[in-house]
């Protein structure tokens, strides 16, 4: 019998071949004018043989100004169209459709956007909103061009569109600020332009956290308000991250069942978990938890044929070490991502 996580789900507005999904994550390859190396292809030929029902490309960065860190990928130009089309070809080598992860760094690109203004929900003036919402339409115009079968907002992780959506970042007092629609709305116009300069049925992700600092329940009515409204207007699914995305060492249970859990009862919106996800026990518990689907960045990097393992019943190789969180040394030979990688 087939398992559920090899079995096809179907969106709004693309139908996924399976389950399993490979989430985004930085790559840390980049050059500092943010052309790709050889590498970064490689990477999703490898997962373009793989089971996966859709595979999230690298965070990429919308705009000059937006940029998070030294090694971070970029789409804000036709300068970078070519690499762009060689990893959307590479990723649907095999008819698995590949999203591109669009973000803007906010508060994180400090050190790293070549001296210029470091953007915060505060700090933004409402050309500055609208010049951003313009470079997310422009960036998922470039990815659907480039062969991309769709995009996902990284709204999650304190970047800018995160930094947005939570109260103590976002202290703006006008349309933009105050209650859960309004701080949510910068992503609203985003997904209004990405529809209008790419089309309706272009398939449209997103990335947001489910639990703030604390894991308040004001923060959890907030969330059910915005999948709801997300749901509404015809978002193909929300990936379900959190606060503390990105742990050290062997996980107990998916970091974020219990969100899982209680979101599905106050969303029909399509749920993609992510985070902590070892072995098929895990995959289990999200499934029975609501999820529509489950996705992984980690264990990927360190076997890129981790699903057959977990078919067999066997656990991820990875360990948590976060290894996979530093620069690549392209100049070795050869370039390993992770140090416990599966030869």
């Amino acid at each position: 019998m087939t398992h559920k996580l090899f079995t096809p789900l179907s969106l709004r507005n693309i139908t996924l071949p399976g389950r399993a999904v490979r989430s985004a994550t930085e790559m840390f390859a980049a050059t500092p004018d943010a052309h790709l190396p050889p590498y970064e292809v490689e990477v999703y030929r490898e997962l373009a043989v793989q089971p996966l029902g859709m595979i999230i490309t690298a965070h990429t960065c919308v705009s000059p100004e937006g940029r998070s860190n030294d090694w971070q990928n970029a789409v804000w130009s036709d300068e970078y169209a070519a690499e762009t089309a060689a990893i959307a070809e590479a990723a649907q080598a095999k008819g698995i459709p590949a999203v591109m992860q669009l973000g803007h760094g906010g508060m994180k690109a400090e050190g790293h956007n070549g001296g210029r203004k470091v953007y915060t929900p505060d700090n933004m003036t409402p050309d500055e909103i609208a010049g951003v919402v313009k470079a997310f339409g422009a960036a998922a115009k470039r990815a659907v061009d480039a062969g991309f079968s769709g995009v996902m907002l990284h709204g999650a992780h304190l970047y800018l569109l995160s930094q947005c959506f939570y109260p103590e970042y976002n202290h703006r007092t006008d349309a933009y600020g105050g209650c859960a629609e309004n701080r949510f709305r910068i992503i609203l116009e985003i997904f209004e332009e990405i529809k209008t300069v790419c089309g309706d049925r272009t398939p449209l992700f997103m990335k947001i956290n489910g639990d703030d600092r604390n894991n308040t329940e004001e923060y959890h009515r907030d969330i059910v308000t915005v999948l709801n409204l997300c749901d509404r207007l015809g978002m193909d699914a929300a990936e379900i991250s959190g606060w503390s995305s990105a742990r050290q060492g062997m996980p107990e249970e998916p970091y974020f069942l219990d969100n899982i859990r209680r979101l599905r009862s106050e969303t029909s919106l399509p749920l993609i978990a992510v985070g902590g996800i070892r072995t098929m026990d895990d995959v289990d518990d999200l499934f029975d938890a609501g999820a529509d689907a489950v996705s992984m960045a980690r264990p990927f990097l360190q076997d890129p044929g981790v699903l057959h393992r977990l078919e067999e019943g066997k656990p991820s190789g990875c360990v948590g070490c976060c290894a996979c969180f530093r620069p690549l040394k392209l100049d070795a030979d050869p370039v390993v991502r992770c140090p416990y990688r599966r030869k």
